[in-house]
């Protein structure tokens, strides 16, 4: 089985400098310092893993996934980010693929840049299809246009809401939960008419979200919003105090809760404070495959 430890080697991409970035630099002896710093921003990590699916069906094994989440399209340097994010995820041809929210920080922002952030996301090539969930920003600018928009890029909006695929004769299903900070999510809601024997993949902008899903028997849960704690040291992760109910390890990566895996991908931009240290953000690509919990006899052996 597959552990945070087995992430294959990141690929790092050095973005070109736009025509914006150029202008905006500042005096020429705090140039390296500002270079350095939009380096931290917008030098992307493409971080690809085998994802453990509880229930997976064997039809389904090595279907490739990707997920972007906490886009903050707030400037034009986040439009660009976004759409060098978007050439990566065509690069990778999956199947699937998931947002998992924060689309744009504010109202003002999410006006200016709607257009133009439905106009990148069309650029998405999947071939079997594309889904979006809300998070807690998206709740607070209003998520309907985004909705609106996201449709007409070719991605379905999941609210509190379930789509099921039929891919090789087998259901899987993509379950959206809606964001939890701002008291939208229903995962009972989300998962009604969801068979027991089907397997799901759970989209849930908040990762403490898997705290309310346990019962429903989840595949896997997709999730965002801690922007990976922004600054992580080595050894110690981020000495951010934990903003999770489930603990400061949920704020990255791939982690096991009871019997089934959460991924919290990094995200795309910033909010309030424009800063990454040793936190790039980040494209997920995933290989889909199967994970049955260990029974605790298998677990823990003989007594």
């Amino acid at each position: 089985m597959a552990t945070v430890n087995s992430i294959s080697p990141a690929e790092y991409l050095a973005p070109e400098e736009s025509e914006a970035q150029r202008k905006a630099e500042p005096f020429f002896l705090a140039r390296p310092l500002y270079r350095l710093w939009r380096r931290t921003l917008d030098e992307l990590e493409l971080v690809r893993l085998e994802l453990p699916v509880r229930g997976l069906a064997a039809v389904h094994e090595g279907l490739r996934a990707c997920q972007l989440s906490d886009l903050h399209v707030d400037r034009d340097e986040d439009l660009e980010r976004l759409e060098r994010a978007i050439e990566l995820v065509n690069e990778e041809r999956p199947a699937l693929i998931f947002l998992t929210g924060d689309y744009f920080s504010d109202p003002p922002a999410m006006r200016r840049y709607l257009t133009s952030f439905s106009r990148a996301l069309g650029r998405l090539n999947p071939t079997i299809g594309a889904f979006a969930i809300p998070g807690n920003h998206d709740n607070w600018c209003s998520f309907a246009p985004i909705a609106e928009h996201l449709a007409k890029a070719g991605v379905r909006p999941l609210r509190n809401q379930h789509h099921r695929l039929n891919c090789g004769g087998h259901p899987l299903v993509v379950v959206g939960v809606d964001d939890l900070m701002t008291r939208r999510a229903d995962p009972n809601g989300s998962f009604r008419g969801v068979r027991p024997h089907e397997c799901t993949v759970v989209l849930a902008h908040n990762p403490d979200t898997a705290l309310y899903l346990r019962h429903l028997r989840p595949g896997i849960v997709l999730s965002g919003h801690t922007h990976g704690g922004a600054i992580r040291f080595p050894l110690i992760g981020s000495p951010l105090r934990s903003i999770l109910q489930l603990g400061s390890k949920y704020y990255a990566g791939l982690n096991r809760y009871e019997d089934f895996y959460v991924y919290t991908n990094r995200g795309l931009g910033t909010f309030c404070v424009r800063l990454r240290i040793n936190c790039r953000p980040e494209v997920s690509s995933f290989v889909l495959k199967p994970f049955e919990p260990a029974t605790r006899a298998t677990a823990t052996g003989p007594a």
